[in-house]
């Protein structure tokens, strides 16, 4: 599978130019109503869809400059979508290349008009076709015009004049064929032809074989622009294997009881309906149409009676044999749906039961607490529904896609709890191992507290535009209060769930740590288990604040500083009061890293190497320490620093920036930290795990 690592919308309904977006194996869209969630995931499913829906200028393209920018289809962007080639894919690309490098990304590009653009990194050099063959054929044929030779005296006008023709037609063919690089080109093929066909107004019988000899050249040359270049069959093999998207909201939840000939009639006028859509998707999976379905429950002996016609034996059987098919078909198709669901929801189990009663289809559902009590779809939870509902558009789509699926959700679980909310958070994690995920939401108990980093907040700009903020959180308060809510959730659930809590001062003190630890347990190291909930307090002032709030529920947590005169500071104050006796509750990092004294951030595990690349990437200006930078203290003091010297404004927030850019990219990569970096942390780890046991 091609795995997607951005995106970018352009010219769709309120956005102009989303920019990049960066995507995770699972990644929130947050933000208020009309913000452009929708807009962005409806954009990214019609780019490659498992239904086809194809983009529809009058309806998507910015309705305020339709009528001024919007004439030709091609001439507009729609969607680009950037792909990480796998290695078997890149394995195949390498047998058709020379020695250049195998691109890594595929970036594709769909148009208003369906085409699709594809564009590699590295880009791919394919083999040119130079003129030069077939400049020097014209120059053979030239000289030999130049000689040729009269069969007698008396036609030696007529061969002069031959001569001129051939020799001028073959040094303006020459002209012609230097304006163009590469003959592979459209208008390089195009003009091989027209000079194939002009040669033969020069073919007599005095030219025929010079003409032949230059022929054979252009034929030879004509065939070689036919065959398929490296670039053409590596993009064919990327479209073979770009996965299909599938898009789900919560208006398409099935209904349980479904009148069979409305819903043709519907199926045939709006197909792409949501609940139209999640209805066939049922269908489709019992492996019949709702034509057949009703064909199937009509009843001659019915009819004959309503016609005044005599009911005859053979009636009776054939209205027999037929509704037996169908409760034998519906029958084993509810096994089969109730088998597979079961195992891919991983809860509770449930009995699904297909059922057809004349023009209606039903679908009842009983769970294993009360096996025997089939209940109407729609008296089952709204999160069970959606669940349903959700299963059958993905299990259909990805199926007749043939290919794996990127799952978009718009809104899911609405109607569900917050505890339940909470719950579908784990469940995406589960889904996400085997298909990327990308949903949107407004409630905070449906972002992850813990993974920050995927969380894309959209507003709206004073003109009515989206706007997706990918390293930082916008000001707009509606936008961030789910955030801070699902941070500050996540710091009440440590309040009261957990007992090993560690307070440290900020959001970026927050994400590296889950990352070295999660990096530090992929390597066979100390690292932070379940248990050790992490709390970000908003810096070092607030420390003491929210060390209070769990002290006063006889909760005790582990309290991690920088090593710099603000913290020293504040574990003073500590000592003096909160922590007075329980010294080894408070950890300073520049001890635990054996650089006591020190003017020490969590940055400064990483080192500069590793830091500055990135600082520099997000400022998009050049940024490099010097000596007397490095003299200055801790490792964001020495980017300070060099800001500073270079007139550069760094923006605020830049470390939580920074943090959340470095934090994604190694997710995203699956990357490895150095060794040095990993036996810091290690020893982080180790000296945390010890104050808890102490």
């Amino acid at each position: 599978m091609l795995k997607a690592i951005r995106f970018r919308v352009q010219n769709f309904r309120n956005i102009d130019d989303s920019d990049w977006i960066p995507i995770e194996q699972v990644t929130t869209f947050v933000g208020r109503n009309e913000s452009g969630k929708t807009a962005l995931l409806k954009a990214l499913h019609k780019f490659h869809p498992a239904i086809p829906e194809p983009y529809n200028p009058q309806r998507d393209f910015p309705r305020d400059r339709y009528t001024r920018d919007f004439k030709d289809s091609s001439d507009w962007p729609v969607c680009t979508v950037a792909f990480e080639i796998i290695e078997s894919l890149r394995a195949e690309i390498k047998k058709l290349m020379r020695d250049e490098e195998v691109p890594k990304e595929a970036i594709c590009t769909r148009y208003y008009d369906g085409s699709l653009k594809i564009e590699f990194e590295p880009i791919i050099a394919d083999i040119v076709i130079s003129p030069d063959t077939v400049v020097r054929a014209f120059d053979t044929l030239a000289a030999a015009a130049r000689r040729l030779e009269a069969p007698n005296p008396d036609q030696e006008d007529a061969t002069q004049q031959l001569r001129t023709n051939l020799a001028s037609w073959a040094s303006e063919a020459k002209q012609r064929l230097k304006l163009h690089d590469d003959l592979r080109s459209k208008e390089g093929i195009t003009l091989l032809s027209t000079l194939r066909s002009e040669s033969e107004s020069h073919a007599t019988p005095q030219t025929a074989g010079l003409v032949e000899e230059l022929q054979t050249v252009v034929d030879s040359i004509i065939e070689s622009t036919q065959e398929l270049s490296v670039t053409s069959q590596s993009e064919a093999l990327i479209k073979g294997h770009l996965p299909v998207f599938i898009y789900f909201e919560n208006y398409g939840i099935l209904d349980s009881a479904i009148y069979l000939t409305q819903f043709l009639e519907d199926l045939g006028r709006i197909p792409n309906d949501p609940r139209i859509r999640t209805i066939n998707a049922m269908f489709k999976h019992v492996s019949l149409t709702a034509q057949e379905i009703a064909e199937l429950g009509i009843e001659q002996a019915q009819q004959a009676r309503t016609q005044n016609h005599p009911v005859t034996p053979e009636m009776i059987a054939h209205d027999q044999h037929q509704k037996e098919a169908r409760a034998i078909k519906l029958n084993s198709a509810s096994l089969d749906i109730t088998n597979r669901f079961n195992n891919w929801y991983g809860q509770r189990r449930h009995t699904i039961d297909y059922q057809a009663d004349g023009d209606y289809f039903r679908v009842w559902v009983a769970d294993d607490r009360r096996p025997g009590v089939k209940i109407e779809l729609e008296g089952r939870s709204k999160g069970f529904q959606w669940f349903f509902s959700f299963y059958l558009v993905f299990l259909v789509e990805s199926e007749e896609g043939h290919k794996d699926a990127i799952l978009l959700l718009d809104e899911p679980g609405l109607h569900l709890h917050p505890t339940a909310q909470q719950e579908l958070i784990k469940f995406f994690e589960k889904l996400s191992e085997g298909n990327q995920l990308i949903y949107t939401t407004h409630s905070p108990f449906l972002i992850d507290g813990e993974h920050l980093h995927r969380v894309r907040p959209v507003t709206e700009d004073d003109s009515g535009h989206s706007r997706v903020s990918t390293e930082t959180w916008p000001k707009d308060r509606e936008t961030i209060f789910p955030l801070q809510a699902a941070a500050g959730y996540a710091m009440v659930r440590g309040l009261f769930q957990h007992r090993k809590n560690i307070l440290v001062e900020g959001i970026s003190d927050y994400y590296y740590l889950h990352a070295l630890s999660h990096q530090c347990a992929r390597t066979d190291r100390t690292y932070l288990p379940e248990d050790i909930y992490i709390t970000p307090c908003g810096g070092t002032k607030l420390v003491g604040q929210l060390a209070s709030l769990f002290l006063g529920q006889s909760v005790r947590p582990i309290v991690l500083l920088d090593g710099d005169d603000a913290a020293r500071v504040r574990r003073d104050a500590l000592m003096k009061e909160l922590y007075s006796g329980h010294k080894s509750a408070i950890l300073m990092l520049d001890e635990v890293l054996g650089r006591s004294g020190r003017q020490v951030e969590i940055e400064d595990v990483f080192g500069e190497d590793i830091l500055v690349p990135t600082v520099t990437a997000f400022i998009r200006k050049p940024l490099q320490l010097n000596a007397s930078d490095r003299m200055v203290g801790s490792l964001p003091d020495q980017i300070k620093a060099a800001a500073k010297r270079r007139s550069i404004e760094l923006p605020a927030g830049w470390k939580a920036s920074v943090a959340i850019r470095l934090v994604s990219e190694w997710d995203k990569n699956d990357t490895i930290l150095p060794d040095s970096v990993l036996d810091v942390a290690e020893a982080l780890f180790d000296a945390i795990q010890q104050r808890f046991t102490d």
